[in-house]
C-alpha cells in the first residue's frame, strides 16, 4: 500500500479531481465539487513543487475541509439573506404596519373601514373618529387592522 502512495504524481491528483468533478456533474449534490477542487489544487501544487505522499494526503484532506467549509459559510449566509428577504411574502399583514390611511366610515363600536391597496379593510380603533380621519396601522388581529389616529 505504501508503494502505491509513493508513486502518486500530479497526474493522479488531476485525474482524481476531474473524475470527482465529472461525477458531480452527473449527480449534482454539491459535495464532490469541493473534494474535486481540492484534488485539482493538490495536483497543481505538486506540479510546481514536488513533496511526499504524506503531505499530499494531508493537504488533500485539509483542502477538502477548507473548501467545503468556505462553501457552507457562503451558502449559509446567502440562504439567511434570502430567507430574511422572503420572510414577509406570506405575512401580508406585517407589510401594512406603519401605513397611513384615511377612514372610509365613522368609527362606531370601535370598528371602521379603510381602503388599502385594492381592498376595503376592516379596522379597529380605540377612539371615536369621523370618516376622513387619518390613521396609522399599528398591528393586526387576524384579518382586522389595528389603527391609531394621527395627530
Amino acid at each position: 500500500m505504501t508503494a502505491l502512495f509513493e508513486g502518486l504524481t500530479h497526474w493522479h491528483w488531476l485525474g482524481l479531481g476531474f473524475v470527482l468533478l465529472a461525477i458531480e456533474v452527473l449527480g449534482s449534490v454539491g459535495f464532490l465539487l469541493w473534494t474535486g477542487i481540492a484534488a485539482l489544487e493538490v495536483g497543481l501544487l505538486l506540479l510546481v513543487w514536488p513533496f511526499g505522499w504524506q503531505a499530499q494526503l494531508l493537504l488533500f484532506a485539509l483542502q477538502s475541509l477548507l473548501t467545503t467549509w468556505a462553501w457552507w459559510r457562503w451558502q449559509h449566509r446567502r440562504d439567511r439573506s434570502e430567507q430574511d428577504a422572503a420572510a414577509p411574502i406570506n405575512e401580508r399583514m406585517q407589510g401594512y404596519l406603519g401605513r397611513e390611511l384615511v377612514l372610509l366610515d365613522d368609527v362606531t363600536q370601535g370598528m371602521s373601514r379603510v381602503h388599502l391597496d385594492d381592498t376595503a379593510w376592516t379596522v379597529r380603533c380605540s377612539q371615536p373618529l369621523l370618516a376622513g380621519s387619518k390613521v396609522r396601522v399599528t398591528g393586526h388581529d387576524s384579518h382586522i387592522l389595528l389603527v391609531e389616529p394621527l395627530p
